[in-house]
């Protein structure tokens, strides 16, 4: 299974990292720069989980879905996480639980010490348009919490929850445990969405100004009668759901214009339309608009400052990869793939 562990949201950068690797006995965190090769280390260990036909979580980087930021393998119960800022992992058990993993015995810091004024200020800068970035991720929140409050007045109750307990029933099976992720990613290139679930039984597709009342009130009976759920945290906003999975039925319920699974055997169409009131929605429509304009506008300043950061991060990272030896660094990811996997 793919997804993200954190997000960069309108709070700022949201992580999730505590309650994904919660339920691991064996926890090696990567400590080290941009450059330095924890992602390839990281995906080596993956590749070689799959080999081996081990359930193995791919856990990606809300910032550059390309990199990784987790890996766990299911069945060893282990599992290896970037453990630097801004998703700093502290170890409490050393040893019997947690490992440090220093991947800056792998550098030549000769090679660095030279960069030591560039690196802080491409550093402070890239700090800088990450501040941007978040700044306008919240106006953006705002924007939408004006947007729901103007359409909550158009809902027709009744009608809606009509909807939900129909959906509820199909979807809402047994009991079990609620995981919380991100199956998106607001990233410089827009938002990013993973196919997370896979294949799935049946989706439900939920379009509309009211789709957050349906996920809400879905998310809310789910929670009343204890069932096994997979809850997607929205982007930007994780205060609330975009997407509901139950694994005990197989159905995913979401308002993502791109579901975040592989393929699905049945698909149900919910257009909140329906139990909207239209004559109330039209009055609201010039704010509406204009709301959105805003929030476009917001996201473009967003992903602009994302991007900047990028070209930073990018710059730093290069300093890094000359500085390191990969040929020792490989040599090391052999051995410890082999004493992970007891091979």
């Amino acid at each position: 299974m793919e997804y993200f562990a954190a997000g960069n949201t309108r709070n700022g950068f949201k992580s999730l990292f505590d309650e994904c690797f919660k339920n691991v006995t064996r926890l090696f965190i990567l400590k080290g720069s941009s450059g330095c090769g924890k992602s390839t280390f990281m995906r080596r260990i993956a590749g070689r989980s799959e080999q081996l036909g081990y359930t193995t979580d791919i856990i990606r980087c809300s910032s550059d879905p390309d990199s990784l930021d987790g890996v766990i393998v299911h069945g060893l119960n282990f599992a290896v996480a970037d453990g630097t800022s801004p998703h700093v992992m502290d170890v409490k058990y050393p040893c019997v639980r947690e490992s440090i993993i220093n991947m800056g015995e792998f550098w030549d810091e000769r090679k660095i010490l030279p960069h030591k004024d560039e690196i802080i200020a491409l550093t402070d800068k890239k700090g800088e348009h990450y501040k941007n970035a978040y700044r306008c991720l919240s106006a953006m929140g705002n924007a939408e919490d004006i947007k729901r409050q103007i359409v909550q007045t158009s809902v027709i109750s009744d009608k809606c929850d009509e909807t939900v307990f129909s959906i509820a029933e199909s979807a809402i099976e047994g009991h079990g445990d609620e995981t919380r992720l991100f199956t998106s990613a607001f990233t410089s290139n827009g938002i990013k969405t993973l196919p997370t679930f896979g294949k799935v039984k049946r989706l439900y597709r939920i379009s509309g100004y009211a789709s957050f009342r349906v996920l809400n009130s879905l998310y809310g009976i789910a929670r009343e009668r204890g069932a096994e759920t997979t809850v997607s945290l929205a982007t930007p906003d994780p205060s609330m759901p975009d997407s509901l999975y139950f694994p005990s039925t197989g159905v995913l319920v979401t308002m993502l214009q791109n579901p975040p699974c592989d393929s699905f055997e049945e698909e149900k169409s919910v257009s909140c339309a329906r139990f909207t009131n239209a004559d109330i929605l039209s009055g609201c429509r010039v704010r509406l608009r204009g709301l959105d304009r805003i929030i476009t506008e917001l996201s473009n300043e967003a992903k602009a400052e994302l991007s900047r950061a990028r070209e930073s991060h990018d710059r730093i990272e290069s300093i890094y990869i000359g500085a390191m030896d990969f040929s020792l660094l490989d040599e090391y990811t052999l051995s410890f793939i082999k004493r992970l996997f007891g091979e």
